[in-house]
C-alpha cells in the first residue's frame, strides 16, 4: 500500500542521514534503486516517487542522491513520462520471450528516457536458443543505432545453460 511505502521511505531517509553523519565529506553519497517486481506498475508509482523528492529535501545539503529504477520499461509511454521527473537513472533489461507489442513499446520508452536526457543502460539477457540469441545480438545493434548504452548478459539457470563457444565469444 502507499501509506507503507511512504513510512518506509521516511524510515529510510532518518537511518540514511544518521548512517552519513558518521561519513567522511566526499564519501556522502545514497543509492535508492526502485524495482520489484515491476514496481512502475504500482498504481501509486507516480506519487511515492514524487514522495521521495519532499522527503529528501531536508537532507539535500548534508548527503547526495541518486535514485535509480530497474525495470522491464514495458509500461504506458503516458506513465513513463510521468515517472521520468523523479528517476536519475534507468537500467532497463530486454527480453526476447516479449511479444512484439512488448517489444514495440520497450523500444518506444526507452528512447523517451534517452531523449529525456536521463541515464540510461540495457542489459540484454541472452539465451542459449540460437534464434532467440540472435533476437538479442539484432536487439544490440540496434541499441547501438541509437546510442544506448547496454550490456550482453548469460542468463543462469539451475537447469544448465548450454552456450556455445560462439555464443560465449
Amino acid at each position: 500500500p502507499k501509506e507503507e511505502c511512504i513510512q518506509a521511505l521516511e524510515f529510510m531517509f532518518e537511518y540514511v542521514d544518521q548512517y552519513m553523519q558518521r561519513k567522511p565529506k566526499g564519501l556522502k553519497y545514497v543509492m535508492l534503486n526502485v524495482y520489484g517486481g515491476e514496481s512502475l506498475h504500482h498504481p501509486d508509482i507516480v506519487e511515492i516517487l514524487s514522495h521521495i523528492q519532499e522527503k529528501y529535501q531536508p537532507y539535500a545539503n548534508s548527503w547526495h542522491l541518486t535514485v535509480t529504477a530497474t525495470t522491464n520499461a514495458i509500461v504506458s509511454n503516458k506513465k513513463l513520462k510521468n515517472i521520468i521527473p523523479y528517476v536519475d537513472e534507468f537500467t532497463v533489461s530486454y527480453h526476447t520471450e516479449s511479444t512484439d507489442k512488448q517489444n514495440q513499446q520497450f523500444k518506444e520508452n526507452l528512447i523517451t528516457i534517452r531523449n529525456s536526457g536521463k541515464r540510461l543502460k540495457c542489459i540484454v539477457m541472452m539465451h542459449d536458443n540460437l534464434q532467440m540469441f540472435q533476437e538479442a545480438q539484432e536487439f544490440l545493434a540496434w541499441l547501438a543505432d541509437n546510442q544506448i548504452r547496454s550490456l550482453p548478459k548469460q542468463i543462469d539457470s539451475d537447469s544448465g545453460r548450454s552456450y556455445n563457444q560462439q555464443q560465449i565469444t
